[in-house]
């Protein structure tokens, strides 16, 4: 990313020349002075420790803190170490923060040393923070039962988009002296549209423009103490008006298909705390298309249309941090890097279009041949896009690490036939007759197979077979490095093996193995590289294939589903996404293509939060509206409808 903070470092601390002052201070005398301020200011203030003691310890709860500037996450640290010492395990922090210029690795890590107590944490952060991108980030760490959310970009064009329910917020941030722009109207009107009776705040400031800002919203404000040579500070509470209505309860809900994407939402809804069943036909998980050795992890980008390349690169960013955060090992998850080759002149165009419009980003970098077959270590010779963090996953392992959760029953052997609506809730129906559980939700993530549970949904579902194969070590590519991807892929050397695919057939559901299939993926690793030129006698050990399905316009199919009858029986257009009729606790997670191993967790989490959201439980999002909305799995029957409004609704080239 190329918006990183210009530091300069005097005596050891991090100095912001934007805004002419330092992120935390420490003198010979009071090594901790920074760590003591947080605490102060923030913990202390908002009055953390006795909250999170009064957490439930027997069901599930949340809180959320919203803070504005990250800076060098030292407030994260501190708040994390406080959770960990003071919440019960049911619990799940949301920490929520604003930044427009975040630290680099090195400098986030150099800004660290000063506060060994906070190691542990900090080492925890840092192994995920990369991969960062303009927008929306989600850190998370089950370990803690925690959550950063970390938006990048300009505070005045987050704050009106941010919708959230806030427990505490940290006013942080250079002072408004030196960062008026974020000290505006736009905050404090924020502050009080995601307040609740005893949302509290804290800042070290206590400037007069920020005391009005916030007594004119709405907030009860208290000068106070500040920190050290700090004479004041402010802190306050949104006014209980009325008695404290009890949290909603989080729904139960039942998950049909026990692919890469019905494992992936359970899991999420899982760790959100929600009591989840997943049903599969098969006697197995990821038996069908996720059920492939390796699947390989990087985001297929045609700088062409918005959506498609913002989740493809929104998912990248996501979900590589997402199995890197599950411990899954080395037989199962790889990051070692990824050449998207131009091995074609269509491919060579793309590759250039994408290095041209995305290069800023960090999330690849253009090659020429020489420098690519240097990284790959194996002759190339073609230009190239690496990825870094492209990597490779075992998709069945994968799922039934996910699948290994206390919130989570699986139920094999079970072919759900019909969803019944029942009183509030939903019942299925499989081969055996109607089953003895009721549901708050239910989410269909079967593949093609939802078109036939939910056969007016308006869904159109392409099938789309692909085999792959492994093939024994051959002298030429034992030196291969990273995977290659021209046509098809091909990982390095492990286990003895290197994985090939995969072919591309739209419309055959077929999943025998085909030896045809095989010498053209032969053909294909051979054009890789000039060294793979004999590889047609290559022995293949294992082959495998699967039926994907996908959309027309090769977006997923995410979000509710809502009566058809109901939209059928509009009398005016509808022309915004608000106006629809409100969720009935039926979803569908389905349509990936080729690339669900990359896009179904990071769908997974935007649609897990948007369920809560559903049924009262407000949650950090982690995608705008407008992107939400472009995944609606009904689009082309608003198409039909000739509801013109809700087509293409996010067209947003900003972060390209």
């Amino acid at each position: 990313m190329s918006t990183h903070a210009v530091l300069e470092w005097r005596n050891g601390l991090p100095y912001s020349t934007q805004f002419d002052d330092v992120y935390f201070s420490v003198n010979p005398d009071y090594p901790q002075h920074g760590l003591a301020e947080t605490r102060h200011v923030f913990l202390q203030h908002n009055h953390l420790q006795t909250r999170w003691q009064q957490l439930p310890a027997d069901k599930p709860s949340h809180f959320v803190i919203v803070e504005t500037g990250f800076g060098s996450g030292l407030n994260f640290l501190a708040a994390l170490q406080l959770w960990q010492q003071t919440a019960p395990p049911t619990a799940h922090l949301h920490f929520v923060s604003i930044e427009i210029a975040p630290f680099t690795l090195q400098d986030l890590q150099m800004a660290h040393a000063h506060f060994p107590e906070l190691a542990t944490i900090s080492q925890a952060l840092c192994a995920q923070y990369h991969l960062l991108q303009p927008g929306i980030n989600q850190l998370h760490f089950p370990s803690f039962s925690a959550s950063l959310t970390l938006h990048i970009g300009d505070s005045q064009q987050i704050f009106p988009h941010l919708t959230l329910q806030a427990d505490a917020w940290f006013l942080d941030g250079f002072a408004p002296s030196k960062n008026p722009q974020m000290w505006q109207a736009d905050l404090f009107e924020c502050m009080a549209r995601s307040a609740h009776a005893g949302t509290t705040f804290a800042t070290f400031t206590s400037a007069g423009l920020v005391k009005r800002g916030l007594q004119a919203v709405g907030f009860e404000v208290k000068k106070t103490p500040g920190f050290g040579k700090k004479r004041d500070m402010l802190c306050g509470t949104w006014p209980v008006s009325e008695q404290l209505s009890p949290s909603p309860a989080l729904p139960k809900v039942a998950i049909v298909g026990a692919g890469i994407a019905g494992c992936s939402t359970a899991w999420q809804l899982a760790e959100l705390g929600c009591e989840v069943h997943v049903f599969e036909r098969a006697a197995q998980i990821a038996s069908s298309a996720s059920g492939n050795p390796r699947g390989m992890l990087y985001p297929r980008l045609n700088a062409e249309k918005p959506q498609n390349d913002q989740l493809a690169w929104r998912s990248y960013s996501f979900t590589v941090r997402h199995y890197a955060s599950l411990n899954l090992g080395e037989h199962a998850f790889q990051i070692c890097g990824l050449l998207q080759l131009g091995s074609s002149p269509r491919e060579h165009k793309r590759v250039n279009k994408v290095a041209s419009r995305y290069s800023h980003l960090g999330l690849l970098q253009p090659l020429d041949a020489n420098q690519a077959s240097n990284i790959a270590g194996v002759t190339l010779a073609y230009e190239s896009i690496y990825f870094q963090h492209g990597a490779w996953v075992n998709p069945a392992v994968a799922c039934a690490h996910m699948l290994n959760h206390p919130k989570i029953k699986l139920h094999t052997q079970q072919d759900i036939q019909q969803l019944s609506p029942y009183q509030r809730g939903w019942r299925l129906v499989s081969h055996t007759g109607e089953l003895d559980d009721e549901f708050d939700a239910v989410i269909v993530c079967n593949a093609a197979e939802a078109a036939k549970l939910l056969p007016e949904s308006g869904m159109w579902l392409n099938p789309v077979r692909g085999q792959m194969g492994m093939i024994a070590s051959q002298p030429s590519m034992q030196s291969l490095k990273v995977i290659l991807c021209g046509d098809g892929y091909l990982t390095p050397l492990f286990e003895g093996q290197h994985a090939m695919g995969a072919t591309f057939a739209p419309g055959d559901s077929s999943t025998d193995v085909r030896e045809q299939d095989n010498v053209s993926n032969l053909e294909m690793v051979n054009k890789l590289s000039p060294q793979f030129d004999q590889l047609h006698t290559a022995v293949v050990t294992d082959a495998r294939a699967s039926s994907r399905c996908g959309s027309p316009d090769y977006l997923p199919y995410v979000g509710p589903v809502l009566s058809t009858s109901m939209l059928n029986a509009q009398n005016t257009p509808i022309h915004d996404f608000s106006d629809l009729p409100p969720p009935q606790g039926l979803y569908v997670h389905v349509a990936h293509g080729s690339k669900g191993l990359m896009t179904a967790p990071y769908c997974a989490a935007i649609l897990a939060r948007r369920l809560l959201s559903d049924f009262g439980t407000h949650l950090p999002q982690l995608t705008e509206d407008r992107f939400w909305a472009g995944l609606h799995p009904q689009r082309l029957l608003f198409k039909q409808l000739g509801w013109k409004s809700l087509l293409n609704p996010f067209t947003d080239q900003a972060s390209a």
